[in-house]
């Protein structure tokens, strides 16, 4: 006979589940039909999962892409060599609760220096999760997401696929999301304005050496010229007294 306790440990560690985005793919322009950059590369594609109003995966961009692959393990050299390398070196996982009534989101951005365009999304229950990898397709701009989804701590995914069909496209990213990606681009923007302001009192700094030098190079010509002059003098003296 189980203790009551040990059975809703047994009972909570089944409702955990680990997942990641794995591939995601995208239309070759926006909505309304205009390039994604404007050098005519394809977008820097970048997800976000966002649960009960939390950002808990923010994955790393996949540059130039339409169809963009990420791997779950990050791992340092460094951890490699101390062969420190565990669970606790992963980096690019999310891990979700299922419970009834409550939903989980990933959006699909294209990143850029100081902000990300929102390209699209799914929300999805949580209690639709299941072990293999679930795939989600669309016709509009996020075209398709492959998600990996998994109950194993290294991260083992049994061979089976599922689609969620009653998942929720998201034209539009969600409030958390928006607010998370404004935040990064003041950031990121008072960066910029910080490194700009750096170099431009480094140029001014040159341009007062510049100054400077300048002013000691002209005097220097001048004193150069005075003492030519008074050699000159002192020449055609010594000729007129011979």
């Amino acid at each position: 006979m189980k203790e009551p306790e040990q059975g809703n440990s047994n009972k909570t560690k089944s409702s955990i589940y680990t997942l990641w985005i794995a591939e995601a793919e995208v239309a070759p322009t926006k909505n309304d039909d205009s390039k994604w950059d404007v050098d005519g590369t394809a977008p820097d594609l970048s997800a976000m999962i966002v649960w009960k109003d939390q950002v808990i995966l923010n994955t790393v961009s996949s540059d130039d892409s339409l169809i963009g692959r990420w791997d779950p393990i990050a791992i340092s050299v460094g951890d490699v060599m101390k062969g420190e390398v565990s669970t606790s070196t992963v980096k690019r996982i999310a891990r979700i609760r299922a419970e009834k009534d409550i939903k989980f989101s990933i959006g699909m951005f294209d990143k850029d220096i100081v902000s990300r365009d929102y390209i699209g999304g799914w929300e999805i229950d949580t209690t639709k999760l299941r072990p293999g990898k679930c795939e989600l397709e669309s016709e509009k701009t996020l075209k398709r997401l492959v998600i990996y989804v998994t109950q194993d701590d290294d991260l083992a995914v049994p061979e089976r696929s599922f689609k969620i069909k009653d998942a929720t496209y998201l034209d539009e990213p969600t409030d958390v999301m928006l607010e998370t990606v404004k935040r990064w681009a003041k950031e990121a923007q008072e960066g910029l304005k910080k490194f700009g302001s750096n170099v431009g009192e480094e140029i001014q700094k040159i341009g007062e050496q510049v100054d400077q030098q300048k002013d000691k190079l002209e005097e220097a010509i001048k004193e150069t010229s005075q003492k030519t002059e008074e050699k000159i003098r002192e020449l055609l003296e010594s000729f007129s007294e011979k």
